[in-house]
């Protein structure tokens, strides 16, 4: 009974906490910064679009930054606290040394599709070709040289990998045949198939359990401004509840930020990432370990770093154990 009760008192002044902000006593203008398009960002988009942030008492200005490297770039110049991107970014950044870390997953599969102009339609009609990215060292970076190597391919030498941008500006490229090829999330991989694009790779189907967006920030401003990163998180966890809870709203959210409007390509789309959006964002750190393993290939430096080195989980984790979580799907 005694542990019921200190349970019990410890989310009541968590929650008390959480209403003393949504009064607007403490709030706070902060920005938080998204390196891609898509669903990709789905639960951050929703949790801004459903008034999450104001009302755990932050004024959240969403910035898009192309390219989760210049994202990364952004965070560690301090001109944004916050960020959306992909883990292998987060891995670069910490193997040069930036005291980045990893505070919660985003989605936590890849799904990404390789499209390929309608004329090609076997791996080796792609030798020679030239497949786009966002920016090199992106999640759409890393994600293309697995889909190359699945194809048996070899990135730079058999395959030319050249930076573009983001989704809509990599479909309009791949479209007027400026590239061959790219990786695609929901739901522009749904558009792609229907203008009869060829799918030469399905990555989400190889089962890699590595998260394709991450929540990061600095560990100087998880120090300083530990509060707010935790205002900021219960917000976020909040947002996947409506995300997963509320498909209309969640549906309208991502045609407004993926810039898609067909209602069947937004509808399948959806099925993906509500399914891909855990409730407890944590971070699987074998999956982490798998980027780093991966980026060495190239940057032997990377060996020396461990998951441990640029993921906290530690104020997710106070967020889950005060039973904030929980009270969000018992209601």
């Amino acid at each position: 009974m005694q542990k019921k009760g200190f349970a019990g008192f410890i989310l009541f002044a968590f929650l008390c906490s959480l209403i003393d902000f949504a009064g607007g006593v403490r709030a706070e203008k902060i920005t938080a910064a998204y390196g891609s398009l898509g669903g990709v960002q789905l639960p951050l988009f929703v949790t801004e679009a459903a008034g999450l942030f104001k009302k755990h008492g932050l004024e959240v200005e969403l910035v898009f930054i192309e390219g989760g490297s210049r994202a990364a770039t952004a965070l560690v110049s301090g001109q944004t606290p916050i960020i959306g991107a992909d883990p292998s970014v987060m891995a670069l950044a910490a193997g040069r040394g930036s005291d980045i870390v990893i505070i919660a997953s985003m989605t936590n599969t890849l799904p990404y599709f390789m499209a390929a102009r309608p004329e090609i339609k076997t791996k080796e009609e792609l030798k020679g070709k030239r497949v786009g990215v966002s920016r090199f060292g992106s999640a759409s970076d890393f994600v293309t040289r697995i889909a190359l190597e699945r194809l048996g391919l070899v990135p730079d030498k058999e395959v030319a990998i050249v930076q573009v941008g983001a989704v809509p500006t990599r479909f309009a490229a791949l479209e007027s045949g400026a590239i061959q090829a790219t990786v695609l999330t929901p739901p522009a991989n749904l558009l792609a198939k229907r203008r009869g694009f060829t799918i030469l790779v399905n990555v989400a189907e190889l089962g890699l359990k590595i998260p394709n967006s991450t929540i990061s920030t600095t560990r100087s401003y998880l120090n300083s401004y530990r509060d707010t990163v935790r205002r900021f998180l219960a917000a976020y966890v909040e947002g996947i509840k409506v995300l997963r809870s509320d498909s209309a709203f969640a549906i309208k959210t991502l045609s407004k930020y993926s810039r898609v409007t067909e209602p069947e390509s937004l509808r399948e789309a959806y099925e993906v990432y509500s399914k891909a959006n855990p409730h407890r964002p944590y971070v699987d750190l074998p999956s982490i370990q798998k980027v780093i393993d991966f980026l060495s290939r190239q940057r032997p430096e990377m060996a020396k770093l461990k998951p441990e080195d640029f993921v906290d989980m530690s104020v997710l984790r106070e967020i889950d154990q005060s039973g904030y979580i929980d009270s969000l799907y018992s209601r």
